[in-house]
């Protein structure tokens, strides 16, 4: 150990240096190595693109943007939104998954927000109509499964929430930073889905899908089966082949026809009412009954969901749903 009352030469710098890079974890080093070469990248391309430079991010990506002299490139409206998207990630010390590409934040720029139901205009500035395309659940990386397009205001409110404090806020059932109940309940449903994949939560909640995840989304297994009910049992659905397997189920789990029955019948009369399909699930009367027959047969119910599920997860080409994260919500589209 040096004495600390010896001032400290460059040699003693130097082997502290060589000490430190042996002592540190290799993966340490990678990443460290892999956060500075992505700051270079940025700082490059953030140059040709005309973007202004960003105080208070890390020298590396200062340099490389001050010192850039090669020629511009005005980017597309979806390199530019990546290019933001890694802006976003720098800032808080994150980088992007590389699943994350110009061609996943296409396919899942949906025609409208599924909190608000604002259609987008894909248009760069500040408009409100330009989507947001951030984080869903603050606590996750920017990875392929947590990324999500909503209007700027919807992403101004979440700002730094958990999913825990939006779900609080969303039980609470009132008007809240601008903000209806029914977008609240909607935003909790959508970060469901991740925050139970990233915390390996054994679909803890049993939430009303208040929103149906979009492309490169996920959900619990609790989800997926309102989401089954609900395509099943809405117009063009196949409801008597549907009744026949839910009630199979019901009947494997000893529990009575009925039980399974009542619930059909006021799901079937909402959907027939409802301009979005999955508005039925707020509805008191019809989640009450849906959580009365669930819970009596969930292992039956989720056994059978689970398998589906597997089988078109198999059939998906697509590297978000191939990401290392816990199999217990499941990839939607």
């Amino acid at each position: 150990m040096r004495n600390p009352h010896v001032p400290e030469t460059a040699d003693d710098r130097q082997r502290a240096d060589a000490e430190e890079s042996v002592c540190r974890p290799a993966v340490q080093c990678d990443e460290a190595a892999a956060f500075n070469a992505e700051c270079i990248a940025i700082g490059r391309e953030s140059a040709a693109a005309g973007f202004r430079i960003v105080p208070k991010l890390p020298t590396a990506y200062q340099d490389a943007f001050d010192n850039y002299r090669g020629p511009e490139k005005k980017p597309s409206y979806f390199e530019s939104k990546l290019l933001s998207l890694r802006l976003s990630a720098l800032r808080r010390g994150m980088v992007v998954d590389s699943a994350v590409t110009i061609e996943f934040l296409q396919r899942i720029t949906v025609a409208q927000c599924p909190v608000q139901r604002k259609r987008f205009r894909l248009k760069s500035g500040s408009s409100e109509r330009n989507p947001s395309l951030d984080r869903l659940v603050n606590e996750v990386t920017y990875r392929a499964g947590n990324i999500c397009a909503l209007t700027q205001q919807v992403n101004r409110v979440k700002g730094d929430l958990s999913f825990d404090e939006v779900l609080q806020v969303a039980q609470a059932r009132k008007d809240h930073a601008g903000l209806m109940p029914a977008e609240w309940l909607r935003l909790a449903s959508l970060m469901y889905g991740a925050w139970a994949r990233a915390y390996k939560q054994d679909d803890l909640y049993l939430l009303p899908l208040a929103a149906i995840p979009g492309p490169g989304m996920f959900m619990s297994t609790s989800q997926a089966v309102q989401l089954l009910l609900t395509r099943h049992f809405s117009k063009g659905g196949n409801a008597s082949a549907a009744t026949g397997l839910w009630l199979g189920l019901t009947r494997q789990s000893d529990c009575k026809d009925d039980l399974f029955l009542e619930f059909r019948v006021l799901l079937a009369a909402a959907l027939s009412e409802e301009r979005y399909p999955e508005d039925v699930w707020q509805r008191d009367a019809v989640f009450g009954t849906f959580a009365r027959w669930y819970l009596a047969c969930r292992d039956a119910v989720d056994a059978q969901v689970e398998v589906a599920l597997h089988r078109h997860h198999e059939r998906l080409a697509d590297p978000a749903a191939e990401l290392d994260w816990p199999a217990i919500s499941r990839y939607q589209h």
